[in-house]
């Protein structure tokens, strides 16, 4: 395998593939210290990195929480609700039983529920207040991440022009491509 080939593959394990160095040189051919010379001088952890940040992976992961948290509200939701009817079932047996050490076990037992009940409405309201600050998060993030029509057009001319620097004959035959494309795009880039 020739070097530059060799460097393009490491490059794809390692921004890509997310390997590590040693794994890289191992499957490249090459000595470890070649390859973290490669990330080094090639700036591949900034590139990979940026890679893992992608608006859409950060989304991803933001959406992740804010639905974890609403399954975990869900579930102390569903607690919640079971506690009046086992406390109505012990408040009966108070009522029914004559002994007064069971009475007080059961009070007491009453006066447990009532207080983890409170503790899991205070849960409630800090994942709420979880949810709610991740939700402005999100939306935030929205804001901050919108690509216009305008900066795509730019970034796209950009990559084109490169293009038609490196290989004029590929970039002709992409003409029509880029055309259905900026329609594509402006569809979406409204």
């Amino acid at each position: 395998m020739a070097k530059q080939e060799q460097k393009n593959l490491a490059f794809f394990y390692y921004t890509e593939e997310k390997l590590e160095a040693k794994e890289i040189a191992t499957k490249c051919k090459v000595r470890p210290n070649t390859v973290g010379d490669w990330i080094k001088n090639g700036n591949w952890k900034s590139i990979r990195d940026s890679k893992i940040n992608q608006s859409g992976e950060r989304l991803d992961r933001i959406q992740q929480v804010i639905d974890d948290l609403a399954v975990e509200r869900l579930d102390i939701m569903k607690q919640i609700k079971e506690f009046p009817e086992q406390i109505k079932i012990l408040e009966k047996e108070v009522r029914e039983v004559s002994n007064k050490n069971i009475q007080v076990e059961l009070k007491t037992q009453i006066s447990e529920l009532k207080s983890e009940a409170k503790d899991l409405k205070r849960q409630t309201v800090f994942i709420d207040q979880g949810i709610a600050m991740w939700n402005k998060t999100l939306a935030n993030f929205h804001t901050e991440n919108k690509i216009t029509l305008t900066k795509y057009i730019e970034i796209m001319e950009k990559i084109f022009s490169d293009l038609r620097q490196h290989d004029e004959k590929t970039y002709m035959k992409t003409l029509d491509f880029q055309h259905d494309h900026i329609l594509q795009a402006a569809l979406v880039y409204k």
